[in-house]
């Protein structure tokens, strides 16, 4: 029998909530780098938030492990993180002695989110660096007004890039992302580190994300890049999703960031009991409405990156890859291997119409699976490989189990396959890697293919082949439907 409890999880909102005065000076810890989300009113909730192992192996051998509870208790609540505190608001020059807060207001049912593309954000990210370095550097002296809102630019920014984003060579290559991060350690940048020391701390941790993720090398996208648009993208935005956010798009509008209403705990579909739970809805400055992790439940977010079917069984399904990493079943929000070069393949993303599809061979219980850039290399006589590839090369040595979802892709396509889901995303069970191969693609070149057998139906919680494409039932492709009409 399946678990009833498909893609969701059932957490119980507490009202109880500890206040705490808030005090004139307030040095910000290391757990103050969650979600920027204000109380309008003082005093605010402090919440610790744990520091979550994003490299977790499991445990050393190819057993398929006992699944891992999350390390947060079940009744957790909605994070609502401290700001630092500083005088009242004034236009006059800043004093960069003091932490700033946010000049955008909002409510802990609001968040304020980034609307625009990494490129602008490196641009911002320049211009604060010229307003807050060594005052003797400046060219101008920015006011205080200017200044915080450029620091809730990056707040917004930062959190964009660690929680929604899937790193591309483009940041690096042609943005200097790296770069600009990296500027901020510089002894020059002191005054930006003392009145926001979290934007330090966000821009170490997403350096590292980036950097162990070799800056996605071997992605594949059309080397362009529009507000951060990833595969889950929901189409034109509906102008009643947000009373206080975006309604419609300005196209003059200037703005980076906007405040967005989150989806409400009761709502049936993005609530706590809904098939959204965990996630939110924005518009871009094109005015498309895309999905983003909703900030108050950044610590509900399951670890991906272990070994096994992680408290999943086969046929779970969930409407949005995006849904599928915040319930830990896959790591990434478009990529299709979440794994570790030394350890193994934690899950791969099959989809339906990927650019892979004409070199994949999928039979269902047997699949070959193709590595990155298989499709674009022209060298006749080397593959390429990544970190993602050289994953896959180690469970074939290590017999660990590879969790394999599959995704609808583009339903429309007439050569897509019936083992694939109709809509979203589908968990199909535990596979081992079992082989590999060279292939030819269309240019000629070489790229490397794995093959993965299904595991037994007594390893897969008894959930046979057959039963798994029963899903998404006609009760799930109703509710895929009413995610596009917001909240």
């Amino acid at each position: 029998m399946i678990s009833k409890n498909r893609g969701r999880t059932g957490i119980k909102n507490s009202s109880n909530k500890q206040k705490i005065r808030p005090a004139p000076k307030l040095k910000v810890p290391s757990e103050a780098v969650g979600a920027r989300l204000t109380n309008s009113s003082a005093p605010q909730v402090q919440t610790r938030v744990p520091v979550v192992d994003m490299e977790s192996p499991g445990e050393a051998s190819g057993q398929i492990l006992t699944p891992r509870a999350s390390n947060l208790p079940s009744n957790a609540t909605p994070t609502h993180l401290p700001s630092p505190v500083t005088d009242n608001d004034t236009d006059q020059d800043i004093e960069m002695t003091q932490p700033t807060v946010d000049a955008t207001p909002a409510d802990e049912n609001t968040a304020s989110v980034w609307v625009d593309s990494v490129e602008e954000g490196v641009k911002q990210l320049k211009k604060l660096y010229s307003m807050t370095r060594e005052k003797k550097e400046r060219l101008v002296e920015p006011s205080k007004k200017e200044v915080k809102r450029y620091i809730q630019y990056m707040r917004a920014f930062m959190l964009f890039l660690k929680h929604d984003v899937e790193p591309k060579p483009l940041f690096k290559d042609t943005y200097g992302l790296d770069k600009t991060l990296e500027f901020i350690f510089r002894p020059e940048m002191e005054p930006l580190k003392k009145v926001a020391p979290d934007l330090l701390l966000l821009a170490r941790e997403v350096l590292e994300q980036y950097n162990a993720e070799e800056w996605g090398k071997g992605f594949i996208d059309d080397g362009e890049e529009e507000e951060g648009i990833e595969a889950d993208d929901l189409g034109p935005a509906i102008a009643t999703s947000s009373k206080k956010g975006r309604q419609s798009h300005d196209p003059s509008s200037s703005d980076h960031t906007e405040v967005v209403r989150l989806p409400p705990g009761s709502h049936p579909i993005w609530g706590l009991e809904g098939i959204m739970h965990g996630l939110a809805r924005k518009t871009t400055k094109k005015g498309r409405a895309v999905l983003f992790l909703d900030p108050r439940y950044y610590n509900k977010k399951r670890n991906a990156k272990v070994f096994g079917h992680n408290d999943h069984t086969p046929g779970a399904w969930w409407p949005y890859q995006k849904a599928a990493l915040f319930h830990g079943a896959h790591g990434a929000p478009q990529a299709g291997i979440t794994g570790n070069p030394d350890l193994g393949t934690y899950s791969i993303v099959v989809s339906a119409t990927s650019v892979y599809r004409d070199l994949n061979e999928d039979k269902g219980t047997e699949l070959w699976y193709s590595a990155d850039k298989s499709a674009e290399n022209a060298d006749p006589l080397r593959a390429k490989t990544s970190n993602a590839t050289r994953s896959l090369k180690i469970a074939l040595k290590t017999h660990k189990p590879v969790r394999v979802l599959r995704h609808a892709g583009t339903t429309c396509d007439p050569r897509r396959s019936p083992i694939y889901p109709t809509v979203g995303i589908r968990y199909d069970g535990l596979y081992e890697v079992v082989d590999q191969k060279l292939g030819t693609n269309k240019n000629n070149g070489v790229f490397k293919r794995f093959k993965l057998v299904r595991l037994p139906d007594s390893m897969n919680a008894g959930v046979s082949w057959e039963e798994v494409q029963r899903y998404p039932t006609r009760e799930q492709r109703r509710q895929f439907d009413q995610t596009k009409d917001g909240y």
